[in-house]
C-alpha cells in the first residue's frame, strides 16, 4: 500500500498509544483504498458523511460507467435522510423500479461494509457509527433520487429546495469530484458519456487502475483487486463500457473475491 512511513503492522495500529497514532491509523484506512491524496478534503468532511465520501470517490475513480446522475442520487439521498422520519419513508411512491438502481444501491451498501471492515483493522481511525448504512443510505429514497436524477432534475429539485442542503450538496460533490480529478477520473452526466464513442470514457495516464494496461497506482505488482476469481489474471475486457441497449457489466473486487454485476436494461 502506498501509506506515508510504509505499511504499518497490525501490532502498532492496535496496541501502540503513543501521540500520532490515530494518523497513522488513518493513514492505513485511507492507503487500503488508494486515498491518501485526498486525506485532507476527506478530514473536513462532517460525520457521518466522511465515510460515503471515501467510498464514492473509491467507487467512481474505479469504475467508469457511473455518472455524474449517480453521484448526484447518492449524495442527495444521503443528505435528505437526515430530515426523513421512518414514516416518510415508508410512504414514498417510486414510479417505477430501475434494476441498475437496485445494482448501484447493493453495490454501496456492499462498499459500507467493507469500510466497517477495513476501519476496524485499522485500529479505528473513524467511529463505527459513521459507517452504518442508516446514517447514510436508504434504498427506496435512493431510488427516487436516481430517477429524478435520469429525468433530469435540478439539484435544487434533488435536494427538496432547501437551502442549507443545496450548500453541503456542493460541498461534498466538490470533494468527491475533485479527488476524482488527481486520478484523470472525470465525471460526466450520461448524456455526455452517450454521445461519445463506445468504450472507455477517454480516461488515461498514470493515476488510473482501470486502464488498458491494468496499471496500479502503488507500482508494486498486482493488487487484489486486479486478481479474478482463482487468481486468474486481470481482464481488461471486464470493465468495457457497454451500450445501454446492451446492458453493461461490472466486475468489481471486494475482500479479495470476485463479484460479478450485471446490469441488465428493461
Amino acid at each position: 500500500m502506498n501509506i506515508p512511513g510504509g505499511t504499518p503492522d497490525l501490532k502498532s495500529l492496535w496496541l501502540n498509544q503513543e501521540p500520532g497514532v490515530q494518523g497513522r491509523r488513518l493513514d492505513a484506512l485511507l492507503g487500503c483504498f488508494d486515498l491518501s491524496s485526498s486525506r485532507e478534503e476527506l478530514q473536513a468532511v462532517e460525520n457521518p458523511f466522511k465515510a460515503l465520501c471515501c467510498l464514492l470517490i473509491y467507487l467512481f475513480v474505479q469504475v467508469d460507467t457511473l455518472c455524474l446522475e449517480d453521484l448526484h442520487a447518492f449524495i442527495a439521498q444521503a443528505l435528505c435522510l437526515q430530515g426523513k422520519s421512518t414514516v416518510q419513508l415508508v410512504d414514498l411512491q417510486l414510479d417505477y423500479i430501475d434494476p441498475r438502481a437496485v445494482q448501484l444501491g447493493s453495490l454501496l451498501v456492499r462498499g459500507l461494509t467493507t469500510l466497517v471492515l477495513v476501519n476496524s483493522a485499522c485500529g479505528f481511525p473513524w467511529r463505527t457509527s459513521d459507517f452504518m448504512p442508516w446514517n447514510v443510505f436508504d434504498g427506496k429514497l435512493f431510488h427516487q433520487k436516481y430517477l429524478q436524477a435520469e429525468k433530469g432534475h435540478s439539484v435544487e429539485a434533488l435536494v427538496e429546495q432547501n437551502r442549507s442542503r443545496l450548500t453541503k450538496f456542493h460541498a461534498l460533490k466538490s470533494v468527491v469530484c475533485k479527488a476524482c480529478v488527481k486520478e484523470n477520473r472525470r465525471i460526466v452526466s450520461r448524456q455526455h458519456g452517450r454521445s461519445q464513442q463506445p468504450g472507455r470514457w477517454g480516461r488515461q495516464g498514470s493515476g488510473s487502475h482501470r486502464t488498458s494496461s491494468g496499471y496500479s497506482r502503488a507500482g508494486h505488482g498486482q493488487h487484489w483487486r486486479d486478481q479474478g476469481a482463482g487468481n486468474r489474471p486481470y481482464d481488461p475486457d471486464h470493465w468495457r463500457r457497454y451500450s445501454p441497449s446492451s446492458g453493461f457489466q461490472v466486475s468489481y473486487h471486494w475482500d479479495q473475491k470476485l463479484y460479478l454485476i450485471q446490469f441488465q436494461s428493461c
